[in-house]
């Protein structure tokens, strides 16, 4: 999808845009489809080239090492 200035427009799973942080949580979907997978890739090399940290979630990720990951990012944009 594009926005009204030609590019991109992509939606991110969660994101704190003044620090440019972003949590993208990665499914079960995108493996079972390679082009699924494809556009993932796209997208999150899109979002990160315009200098926006994304840390990725996966099932079976223990919560208190995502809150850190994601404390971790938080704070090297807050310094």
């Amino acid at each position: 999808m594009l926005g009204p200035n030609g590019l991109p427009r992509y939606y991110l799973d969660m994101g704190w845009e003044h620090i440019m942080v972003a949590v993208e949580y990665d499914g079960e979907h995108p493996r079972k489809s390679t082009a699924d997978y494809r556009k993932d890739i796209i997208r999150l090399e899109y979002i990160q080239s315009l200098g926006w940290i994304v840390v990725r979630v996966v099932a079976g990720n223990r919560p208190r090492d995502v809150v850190e990951h994601v404390r971790r990012a938080r704070a090297s944009r807050l310094r």
